[in-house]
């Protein structure tokens, strides 16, 4: 039998890359009346139908026939809350974040697997732009799916300079501040007339990178996506190559540092990231960034212990970064900045009927940490149906299915919300605080 070479394997990629050419049309994802004024601009419908009749330059939706529904796309919903924004009830249809408050970031984690954890980070940021939030959603697993779960636009063209910055994707953030840290220890090594060290063709892309160039939007207004993407494939063994070259350097804030210092925090009202399995370089990278940890726990037999076994790896391994960090401080008679949280919640997933009791117990013995609504289990999504909760069509499974499945979610995401607003509040009544000193941030451990 012939052997299988590397450039066998390369050229069955690109065979395979190359025939699946059919991508499926962005979703026409039409909302109704009784959806909008139900779930998205509480009031009654009819009300909703006088101020349409009364204000003909707002949008009016489209209907089957003379007199029936009206559905509105996700855009003219968006318009829809800017104009009920304006009146004299602005905060029922748009949140307003203070001045003084800036979005966090909110890692979603689950070290067993199989937990809904990136349906779960779906489904929170959709609700949360149909609730009139700004919203930045990242997708930070290897294996991730979440560009097509939200069925954004295809990427641009493979050798574009487009294409080259955003396949990097999370992973370009954490290229960045090793390229400038490597950029700032060349420029003191040539001014003492040592050679500079190389700078491999991720660094040097990165260098100029910025935030921005990894962005996409949505269908869904205010919501944008930071995608995943091929690189992250390898980016444990590129983040572990970097490190070995420079000693000095850290990953652990990188992502926390590209959100403040690109402008995000201010752009955005919520940044929700979706991390892989496992506690490798990129996973603990992108969670040592993070303001929340949040993690998923499903509903099921086993899974309280699995969350308990993987939250204590969790510690041991931040807890390792953090003496590692200490130690290398105080050899340059610095200062270490402790690696904290500022909360720490668990948002229970596949809810259901049998599902109450586990529920139960989650919160006697994970107290106020829990959050108080499970998201729902969808089997229209198990189906194949829909790649997500929001792109399902009532009509496609009867009101009397639907309405209560979008209730649990939409008291999921509630839960979510509230811990949205505590840390708004915090922001809002104390003077804000220098990030090195993480006052206010929970420790890990």
């Amino acid at each position: 039998m012939p052997a299988f070479s590397l450039p066998d394997l390369g050229a069955l990629a690109q065979a395979i890359a190359a025939s699946d050419t059919v991508h499926p049309p962005l979703p026409n994802r039409l909302i109704s009346i009784w959806e909008i004024t139900q779930w998205i601009l509480p009031m009654a419908p009819e009300h909703l139908r006088r101020v349409l009749a009364a204000e003909p330059g707002l949008p009016q939706g489209s209907a089957a026939t003379e007199g029936g529904t009206r559905w509105f796309s996700p855009a003219e919903v968006a318009a829809l809350r800017g104009h009920f924004a304006r009146r004299s009830r602005q905060s029922r249809y748009q949140p307003a974040r203070p001045v003084s408050a800036r979005a966090p970031l909110i890692a979603l984690t689950a070290p067993q697997g199989r937990a809904g954890r990136t349906l779960a980070a779906a489904h929170l940021a959709t609700a949360a732009a149909l609730s009139g939030y700004k919203v930045l959603l990242i997708d930070a697993d290897p294996a991730g799916s979440l560009a097509q779960v939200m069925q954004i636009a295809a990427s641009p063209e493979s050798g574009t300079p487009e294409s080259s910055v955003a396949e990097l994707g999370t992973l370009g953030l954490i290229a960045r501040s090793a390229a400038r840290h490597l950029r700032q220890s060349n420029e003191t090594r040539l001014d003492r007339g040592d050679a500079p060290l190389a700078m491999d063709a991720v660094l040097s892309a990165a260098l100029g990178l910025h935030a921005a160039d990894l962005i996409r939007p949505t269908i869904w207004p205010g919501l944008d996506l930071l995608p995943a993407s091929p690189a992250l494939m390898q980016a444990d063994l590129q983040i572990g190559r970097w490190r070995m070259a420079q000693a000095r350097w850290h990953p652990w804030r990188a992502v926390a540092e590209a959100l403040d210092s690109d402008g995000l925090r201010e752009r955005y009202d919520l940044i929700l990231c979706d991390t892989g399995r496992g506690l490798g370089p990129l996973a603990l990278s992108v969670l040592a960034s993070a303001d929340v940890l949040l993690a998923v726990l499903p509903l099921a037999p086993g899974a309280l212990q699995a969350l308990s076994t993987g939250l204590e790896a969790l510690a041991r391994a931040l807890g390792a970064v953090q003496t590692e960090a200490q130690i290398t401080a105080q050899a340059l008679g610095h200062s270490a900045q402790p690696l904290q949280w500022r909360k720490l919640a668990v948002l229970p997933t596949r809810g259901g009927d049998t599902a109450a009791g586990l529920l139960a117990g989650y919160a006697a013995k994970l107290g106020p940490a829990l959050l108080p609504a499970a998201l729902p289990d969808i089997p229209a999504i198990a189906s194949g149906q829909a790649a997500q909760f929001y792109d399902l069509d009532y009509r496609d499974v009867g009101r009397l299915i639907y309405a209560p499945q979008r209730e649990a979610t939409e008291a999921a995401w509630r839960g979510v919300a509230d811990l949205l607003a505590s840390l708004w509040a915090e922001d809002n009544t104390t003077a804000r605080t220098d990030e090195s000193s993480g006052q206010g941030r929970l420790p890990l451990g």
